[in-house]
């Protein structure tokens, strides 16, 4: 069975209204007897009444942060962590996203044959890094490369049980890039990105059925949405009357909106 995860830690508010939404689109597209959804918190009583398997992270959170010096370490530590304790499938999905029709559909057909991430987002993504290399404890000698190393986005990490090794070189590049962070502060999906393409396992992306919004103006818009368009009641998991489709104009709209109140709001 594959196993849809999310990550819940920290106790944002925002973030966890985001996972809200999210999970409400993701359960309008599954089979519950083809797929099941898992959430990972540090606060599991929180989830206790949603139809959701929950994992409680609350003893890994120092340790999968690199203690606390890296919390995108927690990504790639909580996929290696389910693939171990689930044995099946996994696919990890980031809250700020937006599952769309034939999303569960063209999960399944890229997953039998590759790992799934989100999208490609460039060559040569930290130019600085030149010169960098290290032995990774799987696959050996690592050295980047300034014309092959890439980057893609892991808004979606879709993996099998099998990959676990891979996880661990991606953990071992994290923490010899961990001093590194504020500089390069997406280590984390460059660090998977790399590994794969040393270990030549073929990559599909997913981005037409999925939409993740982490860009900041985005991000503000769906606040709003998701304010106006969930119930207040954390465990009425009723869909929106409409989904939000990241219209150019409406977020802008939005946005210029949000900018004028919360200006105005320093005068009151």
């Amino acid at each position: 069975m594959l196993n849809y995860l999310y990550l819940d830690y920290g106790g944002r508010a925002k973030y966890r209204a985001e996972l809200k939404y999210s999970l409400i689109s993701l359960r309008a597209e599954l089979d519950p007897a083809r797929a099941r959804i898992v959430v990972a918190s540090d606060a599991p009583d929180l989830y206790r009444n949603w139809p959701v398997q929950v994992m409680d992270i609350a003893p890994n959170i120092r340790e999968w942060s690199g203690n606390g010096l890296y919390h995108h370490r927690i990504k790639p530590a909580l996929v290696r962590e389910a693939l171990s304790a689930l044995a099946e499938p996994v696919l990890f999905l980031d809250s700020d996203s937006i599952v769309r029709p034939g999303f569960h559909a063209e999960v399944e057909e890229k997953m039998a044959a590759s790992v799934v991430l989100n999208r490609f987002e460039k060559h040569d993504p930290y130019p600085p890094l030149k010169g960098f290399r290290m032995t990774l404890p799987h696959l050996g000698a690592y050295r980047y490369d300034v014309t092959h190393s890439w980057m893609f986005n892991s808004g979606l990490i879709g993996m099998e049980p099998a990959h676990v090794s891979l996880l661990d070189d991606t953990l071992a590049m994290i923490d010899a890039l961990i001093g590194r962070a504020k500089k390069f502060p997406a280590i984390e999906q460059f660090a998977l990105s790399e590994v794969l393409r040393l270990s030549q396992i073929g990559i599909a992306e997913i981005h037409h059925t999925f939409l993740h919004y982490w860009q900041g103006r985005r991000r503000i818009y769906m606040a709003g949405r998701i304010a106006k368009d969930l119930s207040a009641n954390w465990d009425d998991l009723t869909p929106p009357k409409e989904w939000a489709d990241m219209n150019y104009w409406a977020v802008r709209a939005y946005n210029y909106y949000y900018g004028v109140t919360h200006a105005l709001d320093a005068f009151k």
